[in-house]
């Protein structure tokens, strides 16, 4: 019997989760969205229900929910909220994906099709893990964080909360220092530590938030 799970927000990568959940298993029973007029429309074939600002007036224990915003603070904010209220939100863990054994996963986390989590890391919640990425052993991430199809945090490294990496971005050097809410970009190689709220572009990756304001 398959499971049942309900999905917040709206957006294309909601279409994403819905598939994810369905390969983990999961029956997707219903979407919850902001804004209320759009109740009764469907995505991917799955109703629209509610408004997500309805449910911290419910009683949703026990119940499942997976977060769908691409906006890591929202994701991780709205599903903190969850489960004060005693809702669950359950890993989703590809079928084709690798998690060692040893490695320590907090809650509300998407690991899709062949993403690799290693020996003795350590996921904080509500973390993604794109296609076909790798967080090498004894590495971590904070909370929220998110990494796009082909990233690589290297062994040892330390990554903050809600730190975002671009595709085929690569952070290798051992016990390498990523801070809060740092952007890396799109193929951008990180051979050193960088302090948080950092714009990262380039190879060697520079910080360049500086510039953009």
């Amino acid at each position: 019997m398959n499971k049942e799970i309900f999905l917040i927000g709206v957006g294309n990568y909601t279409e994403v989760i819905i598939e994810l959940a369905q390969d983990c298993g999961f029956e997707v029973k219903g979407l919850y969205h902001f804004d209320h007029n759009r109740t009764g429309e469907k995505v991917l074939g799955i109703p629209i229900i509610g408004c997500t600002e309805d449910l911290y007036h419910k009683n949703i224990e026990g119940i499942s929910f997976g977060v769908t915003m691409g906006n890591n603070r929202m994701r991780n904010e709205i599903a903190s909220k969850l489960r004060d209220l005693g809702a669950i939100t359950p890993n989703l863990i590809h079928p084709k994906a690798f998690v060692s054994p040893s490695a320590n996963l907090g809650q509300g986390c998407f690991i899709h099709l062949n993403a690799k989590i290693s020996t003795n890391c350590t996921i904080g919640n509500d973390c993604v893990i794109d296609f076909n990425s790798l967080v090498a052993h004894h590495a971590t991430l904070g909370d929220a964080s998110y990494m796009s199809s082909i990233a690589m945090v290297g062994s040892y490294c330390t990554i903050g909360k809600r730190v975002l990496m671009g595709m085929n971005s690569l952070i290798v050097p051992l016990k390498l220092t990523i801070g809060d809410d740092c952007v890396v970009g799109a193929k951008a190689n990180v051979t050193k530590s960088f302090p948080e709220n950092c714009v990262l572009v380039g190879n060697p990756a520079k910080n360049i938030k500086e510039k953009i304001e």
